[in-house]
């Protein structure tokens, strides 16, 4: 199977999500560094099974998809949306909370290029017949 610009986007979109769902599974309390006081058993259990749990799924599905050439396209699409909603609800809470703290604001326009790069190879890649 060759390497194009669609596998490579899906398989660096499965690494990231690997990446903070591992991280924040195993030590979810790395989300004190931004702040998050995690109070409760429940609060961490929440955050292995959020931040956890649900980024290991949608990695799992995007190194299955980068072997599936047909399903590149989704898969951009799905990884575009799921950026899109970090940085939409990122900015949304910020616009709640009346405040722009520097590191949200540094995530939010992390989620904005990759969202907008995933968005830009959907739209160019053809659909498959």
């Amino acid at each position: 199977m060759p390497w194009n610009r669609d596998r490579i986007l899906v398989l660096l979109s499965g690494a990231i999500f690997l990446f903070f769902g591992a991280w924040l599974f195993t030590i979810p309390t790395a989300l004190e560094g931004i702040g998050i006081q995690l109070t409760t058993q429940e609060a961490v259990i929440d955050v292995r099974a959020t931040y956890g749990g649900l980024e290991l799924g949608l990695a799992a599905f995007f190194f299955i998809a980068q072997g599936k050439p047909s399903w590149y396209r989704p898969s951009l699409f799905a990884a575009a949306l799921a950026i899109a909603g970090f940085g939409a609800c990122r900015l949304l809470g910020m616009a709640l909370a009346a405040e722009a703290p520097p590191l949200m604001v540094f995530f939010f326009v992390i989620e904005v290029v990759a969202a907008s790069v995933l968005i830009w190879a959907y739209r160019t890649t053809e659909a498959p017949e």
